[in-house]
């Protein structure tokens, strides 16, 4: 009998760490059932146990003394506290006990009726981030219990992620468990094509949702002036590349010369960086990275270009001349144009005189 009280104790216990997932009225009804069955098996055992004493004591043969001992089974047990019986002493300490869980269980069956996971924040939210950089797609689900988190790609529909799960060949993409609650959605070395809708899925049924909408930006880099530079040998040069529209300045902005990465100060060239320049539009910020050529010579000639770490590349060609010929280039790459500009305007005179030949 004891043996059955302590399992059934144990019974009890593993149905309280399964509330969870069972409905509030299932859960009072089987913790009811468990109440009785112990009530039940409190009095069966009191009564055969006073049934017991009467038939070995005088009379025990007599029906109307079995008579009496069935009908008093109840008022024994009652009493049991009184007549110091150890056996029902211990099936109503077995009962007090389970009894002393009923307003915990209880509780717990009412807020297991009632939980639902559902996500705190609003239905779609915004974020922005800067090409190259990490993109990080936050989704708060509260009150989970057993279901599942889910990440889809709306623009075709591809699923992500499934809890920590990755369904897609691209390794860029990653979802982080993240103590407060949060299933976060990581896009690692954002490209232009990422922006767009994302949505956040529960598997309930019916499904709760939210959208996070991906917004890349894109800065602008340029080398100031004209994409061919002419320059007299001896002379000092500055070409300056200006990163526009980043969301942060670029923390560097690298110099080449063709593949040759070029020293930040060495004894011909020099770099510098001026961050969180005003635009003259008032509209944002840019940076200006300059790299200075001092006294430039003919080797210096080729393709120059700066790389700044948070945007795109851009390239001018700088070429160097010696002294007369410099003049003479200029001289005569000017001649060419303004030769070039009077046939194209003689071709166009001539057009329109055969026009008014024709009409007349």
């Amino acid at each position: 009998m004891r043996s059955w009280k302590s399992r059934s104790r144990s019974e009890m216990q593993a149905l309280e760490t399964r509330t969870r997932p069972l409905q509030g009225a299932q859960l009072t009804q089987l913790l009811l059932g468990g109440i009785l069955c112990l009530t039940i098996a409190s009095h069966t055992q009191t009564s055969a146990e006073a049934a017991g004493g009467r038939g070995s004591g005088p009379g025990a043969g007599t029906s109307e003394g079995a008579g009496t001992s069935s009908s008093s089974a109840a008022s024994t047990a009652i009493n049991s506290d009184e007549s110091g019986d150890p056996s029902s002493a211990t099936a109503f300490s077995s009962l007090a006990q389970v009894s002393s869980l009923l307003p915990e269980a209880s509780a717990l069956s009412a807020t297991s009726g009632l939980v639902e996971p559902y996500l705190d924040g609003y239905a779609t939210s915004n974020v922005t981030t800067q090409i190259g950089t990490h993109a990080y797609l936050p989704c708060r689900v509260k009150q989970l219990g057993n279901k599942s988190v889910s990440w889809i790609r709306l623009r075709d529909g591809h699923i992500l992620t499934v809890d920590r799960a990755v369904f897609i060949a691209d390794q860029r993409f990653l979802a982080i468990k993240q103590p407060d609650k949060y299933w976060t959605l990581q896009i690692k070395y954002v490209q232009a094509r990422d922006a767009g809708s994302y949505e956040c899925q529960v598997s309930t049924e019916p499904k709760v949702s939210a959208r996070v909408q991906l917004q890349v930006v894109v800065p602008r880099t340029e080398i100031l002036g004209e994409p061919d530079r002419y320059v007299k040998a001896g002379s000092n040069v500055v070409l300056r590349c200006i990163v526009r529209g980043a969301l942060e300045p670029p923390t560097f902005i690298m110099w080449y010369h063709g593949a040759e990465q070029l020293a930040a100060d060495s004894r011909r060239h020099r770099t510098q960086l001026d961050p969180n320049l005003p635009e003259a539009s008032g509209e944002g910020q840019s940076t200006i990275g300059s790299l200075i050529i001092e006294s430039a010579k003919k080797r210096d000639t080729g393709n120059y270009t700066c790389s700044p770490s948070n945007s795109p590349s851009a390239t001018v060609t700088l070429n160097i001349i010696n002294g007369e010929s410099s003049a003479s280039a200029v001289t005569s790459s000017a001649a060419t144009t303004r030769a070039y500009a009077l046939s194209i305007l003689a071709l166009l005179l001539s057009v329109i005189l055969i026009g008014v030949g024709h009409r007349t």
